[in-house]
């Protein structure tokens, strides 16, 4: 057995492949997602010949929405399994000639050129499920071109503080608020791996330290929607909470409120 196929993110995105997209089916994941478009819709390449990656892909949310809008999308993820989804829904779509495919680790771009796309998707948070998210984002910083831009969401380590709260694991809480380090909560032992939740300072200095500039940082969700998700089964209620949700997330003052950061950084000119 390969070194890749004992890895534990590999074993459960490989086995929740074929109902990924049902984990994450509902009203409150179409709100989240809707918050996810809005915020880094205005910074999409106007040319649609901009060559766009999707870096920990899944089963191809975004990158789908991307290639049916006329953009020629790279899909890299660590599983194969989740490749395999995102490809057969680009056929039945009929965008396949628009797409192409990667199985990689983030950590290790070296499959693809230096200064090769102009727009960079990395959400799900695969850059915090990373083994080292600071190598992540370097190489995220290298493949992408001179005024690219990288759209990436984060745990937000302000929401994992309950956690170790209500189990009363105060030394383990201790340890999380130093190091922002925890494990992603699979019921199977073998498929728990590292997760890296950052606050926004650290978001911050994450993207610095990879050299990109932070181009917007926001909070998402703050509206705590999920806990009253019947309240967006009503189509003018939901558009009026996205309103109300874009308006209040890009003040920092709410931004601890939110499960994950929304950053938007670019590779400035070398």
């Amino acid at each position: 057995m390969s070194k890749n196929a004992r890895n534990p993110a590999i074993i459960y995105h490989d086995r929740v492949a074929h109902r990924y997209d049902d984990i994450y089916r509902g009203d409150y994941w179409d709100f989240y997602r809707a918050v996810t478009w809005e915020c880094w819709k205005p910074f999409l390449p106007r040319d649609s010949t901009s060559r766009i990656i999707d870096l920990g892909c899944g089963t191809g949310v975004w990158g789908l929405r991307l290639a049916k809008s006329g953009f020629h999308v790279t899909f890299l993820d660590i599983s194969q399994k989740m490749l395999d989804v995102a490809h057969r829904k680009a056929e039945e779509m009929g965008i396949e000639a628009r797409t192409s495919y990667v199985c990689a680790d983030i950590c290790d771009l070296a499959e693809l050129e230096g200064n090769s796309f102009q727009f960079a998707v990395a959400e799900g948070d695969p850059i915090c499920h990373a083994s080292r998210p600071e190598r992540a984002m370097k190489e995220i910083q290298r493949i992408l071109t001179p005024g690219g831009i990288l759209a990436a969401s984060l745990d937000n380590k302000c929401a994992g503080i309950d956690y170790y709260l209500e189990r009363g694991e105060i030394e383990e809480l201790d340890k999380f608020a130093r190091t922002g380090k925890t494990m992603w909560l699979a019921e199977r032992h073998e498929e728990r791996f590292p997760v890296h939740m950052y606050s926004p300072d650290e978001a911050r200095l994450l993207v610095k330290g990879a050299g990109l500039e932070l181009t917007a940082l926001r909070g998402k969700t703050v509206l705590p929607v999920r806990k009253h998700a019947e309240l967006l089964s009503d189509l003018k209620q939901f558009q009026r909470l996205l309103k109300l949700e874009l308006k209040l997330n890009k003040n920092e003052a709410w931004i601890g409120r939110a499960s994950h950061l929304q950053v938007v950084a670019m590779k400035t000119a070398e």
